[in-house]
């Protein structure tokens, strides 16, 4: 029979792991009614304008959505539970796409790779956007490795009175533009086809644990936004994606991190010799920014 001091020490240990894992929704309620898809909308497309809110959203979420490493993923190609939105630490991974959308990306054989890639984080207090690194390919040269800041450019205006130049912390609602350079249309073409990205997604962490703050995702469908919409989406034609954002989701706190992803269709990622890998590495990264970009 259990003593009291060993019942004393169990409750411990649930109130201990209930604090410090993963947390859940803020409130009561089904994740769907905690946020709203209007609260982030994509507004242009090559400077032309138009109307989409978010696709779907999940959270909010109390926590960080940038502790134990979930929006480092390493190496960032889109495996299974390497990062937040590929199943890492409270995710699935089939939070905005099925089970039909998984792929094998690695050596495995494995289909159970959702293929979500980090773009950027932007941290408002210091104004400051770091890109990520992509590869290199599981068991490829280790060298191969890609960071995203030399093909990608993440924009963000602070929209309302913010806390002044130096400072978007306090900011509740910002404008974002996303834009992309890349010369690789034939390479690419051949290699992965003419598409790019079908997903982009926010993670928004807005306030601090102490004032109620949390984190959300938004997802954008590209696959039927592109589908609905007069421009093509093809590897052919450089890309400028621009929207909005708001806290509303969060008590209307100020922005406290941004962290932005895409999810990547391609269906294999192969080993092939360094040369080619190179080749295909280049084509990777490019191929996932040609919808995004100028």
């Amino acid at each position: 029979m259990p003593t009291k001091k060993s019942i004393i020490l169990f409750y411990l240990f649930i109130v201990v792991l209930t604090k410090t894992s993963f947390a859940g929704p803020i409130g009561i309620g089904t994740l769907s009614e905690n946020c709203k898809v209007e609260n982030v909308t994509l507004t242009s497309i090559n400077s032309l304008p138009t109307s989409y809110n978010a696709s779907k959203c999940v959270g909010v979420y109390t926590g960080n959505d940038d502790s134990g490493g979930l929006s480092s993923p390493n190496p960032n190609i889109g495996q299974f539970e390497d990062g937040l939105l590929n199943g890492q630490d409270g995710f699935t991974g089939l939070e905005f796409i099925t089970s039909e959308d998984l792929q094998a990306l690695d050596p495995d054989g494995l289909k159970n790779d959702p293929g979500w890639l980090h773009l950027a984080h932007f941290d408002a207090e210091k104004m400051d956007t770091k890109y990520s690194e992509v590869g290199p390919a599981p068991g490829g040269d280790p060298s191969f490795k890609f960071n995203l800041g030399d093909f990608l450019t993440l924009s963000l205006t602070c929209n309302n009175d913010g806390d002044g130049e130096n400072n978007l912390s306090d900011c509740k609602s910002m404008d974002w533009l996303l834009t992309e350079e890349s010369d690789l249309f034939e390479e690419l073409d051949t290699l992965l086809g003419s598409k790019g990205f079908d997903h982009l997604a926010f993670s928004i962490k807005a306030g601090s644990e102490n004032s109620g703050g949390g984190f959300a995702v938004y997802d954008f469908n590209l696959k039927d936004i592109f589908a609905n919409d007069s421009n093509s989406l093809d590897i052919y034609t450089p890309y400028e994606l621009g929207g909005t954002l708001n806290t509303a989701d969060f008590d209307n706190h100020g922005v406290s991190h941004l962290n932005v992803w895409a999810r990547d269709p391609l269906e294999s990622l192969t080993v092939p010799e360094p040369s080619t890998l190179m080749l295909l590495a280049i084509a990777f990264i490019a191929l996932r920014l040609r919808i995004l970009g100028q």
